[in-house]
């Protein structure tokens, strides 16, 4: 049995194997291109729920040390996430944004697709992707902690928190209540780097204040000097871009949920873009087409007042739209990744096609499901070509929210 479900931190070892024939398919009984012992549990926070789980992969050698390895034409790591598509009815949401952040970005999640067994029962089409975590050839460049230091480049994450109270941050954001803005449940700040094995007080101590540095910085009336402001603690383009992709996808989690911030020692702060399973009209409640959500978040909410940010914003933006961003990059974009999943489509349905029933509907109102894979590409393309329309008229109102004002507190 795969424990995870009560969310305890508990796993089983296994083995896992990897097949990846790089010509025709792959069947079970070929020889494996990697086989490792892993540590591994079910994960995620709603998709628990879901019949179609998700796993986290730590793969370890037999003394229970990481095991780095090369899989499916992406760089040595140890820990994996092997993310199944099922409330996503495209399948490729994650692949798809992932990827265009990748090519946005100067980190994103590595990924890619593959079919899953568990105990030789077939589970359907899945993305394995690199985790959000430390490795010597991870996205995120954050060096190794040295040991007896009591400094460290970390990574942070923005959550429901950790079951680990060594690994939660108050940091300046906590004590001002800006981790709870517009949001159902009581967010927190967690240490996802460094692990159990190397945190310590000290550490915590070192990364809470760390941390508290950039936030006072930002909070201040100084937040917009060069001198003393937020410009000296972050890489000012990766709030751009994070906003800008997140934006345009309507990804309502981002900011809140699932939120990824990371730091190399004497570097500077960079967000992470992760998971974009509701993105794209594909949360359960319906999102306007016709609004921003990001400026009401952790961070974005100070960050926002800055006229500079938003310029930055809307020609960051202008520029993607003519690239990245353009309907027709995107549009080709998954026409390629429909072409490339071929019949592992149909195997995938021969399994969840019962979720296309009105039984099994989960967005709100019911009208908003489709019924078929087809259908679910064109919502899919129908969102990016309105919600692009809409930002292309639109961008520049995000000014208001840096003008001045008679009642705002920051005019500088």
């Amino acid at each position: 049995d795969i424990p995870g479900e009560a969310r305890d931190g508990s796993f089983v070892t296994t083995t896992v194997k990897v097949i990846d024939n790089k010509s025709g398919g792959n069947h079970l009984g070929d020889k494996s291109d990697v086989k490792t012992l892993a540590n591994i549990h079910y994960r995620g926070n709603s998709s628990m729920d879901f019949d179609k789980k998700g796993y986290l992969l730590k793969f370890i050698n037999k003394d229970g040390t990481d095991n780095a390895e090369k899989i499916i034409g992406m760089n040595k790591h140890s820990e994996w996430v092997l993310h199944g598509p099922y409330l996503d009815k495209t399948l490729l949401r994650n692949y798809l944004w992932y990827h265009i952040s990748g090519e946005i970005m100067d980190s994103a999640p590595d990924s890619r697709f593959c079919e899953l067994f568990v105990d030789e029962e077939y589970k359907g089409v899945y993305l394995m992707v690199e985790s959000p975590s430390r490795g010597d050839k991870s996205r995120m460049q954050v060096k190794k902690v040295k040991k007896d230091k009591d400094y460290t480049g970390y990574i942070i994450r923005l959550d429901r928190g950790s079951s680990n109270p060594l690994k939660d941050v108050n940091s300046f954001s906590k004590y001002t209540m800006n981790t709870d803005l517009d949001s159902e449940v009581e967010l927190k700040l967690d240490i996802v780097y460094p692990g159990k094995n190397r945190l310590n007080e000290t550490l915590q101590e070192y990364i809470r204040k760390d941390l508290s540095k950039f936030e006072k910085s930002l909070y201040s009336y100084d937040y917009d000097s060069k001198r003393y402001g937020y410009t000296k603690y972050i890489d000012t383009d990766s709030f751009v871009d994070y906003f800008i992709i997140n934006e345009f996808t309507q990804n309502r989690d981002a900011g809140k949920m699932s939120t990824y911030l990371y730091k190399d020692y004497n570097g500077k702060f960079k967000m992470y873009v992760w998971d974009f399973n509701s993105a794209n009209d594909y949360y359960t409640d319906y999102t306007s087409l016709e609004a921003f959500y990001l400026q009401w978040s952790t961070w974005y909410m100070m960050l926002m007042k800055d006229e500079k940010f938003t310029d930055r914003i809307i020609n960051r933006y202008r520029y993607l739209r003519r690239h990245y961003l353009s309907d027709e990059y995107l549009l080709n974009y998954i026409d390629e990744i429909v072409a490339y999943l071929g019949d592992a489509v149909d195997r995938n349905y021969d399994v969840w096609g019962y979720t296309f029933d009105e039984e099994n509907d989960l967005l709100v109102p019911t009208n908003r499901n489709v019924r078929s894979y087809e259908e679910a590409i064109e919502q899919l393309k129908t969102h990016i070509v309105e919600r692009g329309k809409f930002m292309d008229e639109h961008i520049e109102s995000i000014r208001q929210f840096s003008s001045e004002s008679k009642v705002k507190k920051y005019n500088h």
